[in-house]
């Protein structure tokens, strides 16, 4: 009897972690991304500062003990009628156009994920930096060497040195909080050592177009987020509307141009091409692959029907009338579910029910904040926070590794910044 071959699209949280839980036995398991590696977002900015290699914030597709097929490319459309992903290569090609083929498959995961909303700011996609991946916290450390280096040039003025070490991080949700908080302790700790004379000159301020950070986390936890980043000098804009990003600078609403070496975009999402054009029922805000609680996909209205063997998850997608949020921790409970359901045959069955678990932001200087436990603010919730981190990792291999590098920092101090 022949395997049923399932196709999955996206090796984000979702769709990695549904590759490595099916069962390959049972089924002819073939995965479709442009990205070959799944990072670990929760450690990408402990990466970018230099807590430990950069390797060991993302995970290959591909693993000797796991049979599988991958192809390195886009789905750009999927003939629902003819079971079939039309598929563009994302292999750099020399003097030619990269290679079309088609994928066919018997049940479709889609899982393309989503990318960074910039709401068409002028500059913003050409200037800013982002964090998706482990390239773009690569260059997210290189830029920070590079900023201390051009303000210790001889002949650079105060203002200029001021201006070029201040890091500007749009968005006050998690990745951006926790962005601020581990570059404020290697800004305190570190590089205030390194380079003395760039000490107290460097500074970090958080804009958010919203009212305040933290959304998800309650009134009381925000409030000491506040006091805890005033207290490291990291400034906190609430309400700030950017109309322009440069390369040396933004220009907001109610400040006007404000100077500084590098700007950080952590805010918004938007979906990829692949989910705007795929003809399925969309939820009415981002929008997202609308699903049922079989996590089916369904079709378009008035009907909205599920599609047959075709399954959305992660941040393309929702269940009708659930508006569960665009997290790692939603996306792996619904992989972990699906590959439960496929491997034993009960698709259908029992519907997915998703189990909020603790909330956690790092601060810096050994605090953080817990959703729902205000009385672990401080380093009890620092704790939680490194822990939640190891736990994130998918391999003991890892974890251990994690916790070498953490004892190194300690003994030694971070590779960025060697004692």
């Amino acid at each position: 009897m022949s395997k049923e071959t399932i196709v999955i699209v996206g090796t984000g949280w979702a769709g990695y972690t549904l590759s490595q839980k099916l069962d390959e036995k049972k089924f002819d398991i073939t995965v479709i991304s442009p990205e070959d590696t799944s990072p670990y977002t929760p450690l990408l900015a402990s990466a970018a500062c230099g807590l430990f290699d950069f390797s060991l914030a993302e995970e290959p597709v591909r693993h000797k003990s796991k049979k599988l097929t991958y192809h390195k490319a886009r789905v750009e459309d999927v003939d629902f009628g003819r079971k079939v992903c039309k598929c563009r290569s994302a292999c750099d090609v020399l003097g030619g156009e990269s290679r079309v083929f088609e994928i066919k498959y018997d049940r479709l995961i889609l899982a393309p994920g989503c990318v960074t909303n910039t709401s068409h700011t002028p500059g913003a996609d050409e200037h800013a930096f982002f964090v998706r991946n482990v390239a773009d916290a690569k260059r997210v450390q290189h830029r920070l060497k590079q900023l201390l280096e051009l303000a210790s040039m001889p002949g650079v003025s105060e203002t200029e040195q001021r201006g070029l070490l201040h890091i500007i991080i749009v968005g006050g949700g998690p990745t951006g909080v926790e962005l601020a908080a581990e570059m404020s302790d290697l800004f305190h700790d570190d590089f205030s050592v390194l380079y003395p004379h760039l000490a107290g000159k460097m500074s970090l301020s958080i804009h958010d177009a919203a009212p305040f950070i933290l959304g998800a986390f309650e009134d009381a936890l925000r409030q000491h987020s506040l006091k805890s980043f005033s207290k490291r000098h990291v400034r906190v804009l609430t309400g700030s509307k950017i109309k322009s990003v440069e390369a040396d600078g933004i220009t907001t609403e109610t400040e006007g141009r404000i100077p500084c070496g590098m700007v950080l975009w952590t805010a918004g999402n938007q979906q990829c091409p692949l989910t705007e054009k795929l003809q399925t029922a969309k939820t009415d805000k981002l929008p997202r692959i609308l699903t049922d609680e079989y996590l089916h996909a369904l079709t378009p209205k008035p009907d909205q029907q599920p599609i047959s063997s075709v399954y959305a998850l992660g941040d393309a997608a929702d269940i009708k009338k659930h508006f569960l949020p665009t997290t790692a921790e939603v996306a792996t409970q619904k992989a972990e579910y699906l590959a439960k359901t496929l491997n034993s045959g009960t698709d259908g069955e029992k519907p997915f029910k998703y189990q909020q678990r603790a909330l956690v932001a790092y601060l810096g200087g050994h605090d953080g904040v817990v959703h729902g436990r205000p009385e672990w603010s401080g380093p009890r919730a620092w704790a939680a926070w490194r822990s939640k981190n190891l736990l994130w990792t998918r391999s003991w291999r890892r974890r251990g590794m994690i916790a070498v590098y953490w004892l190194l920092d300690w003994v030694g101090g971070k590779a960025i910044a060697r004692a």
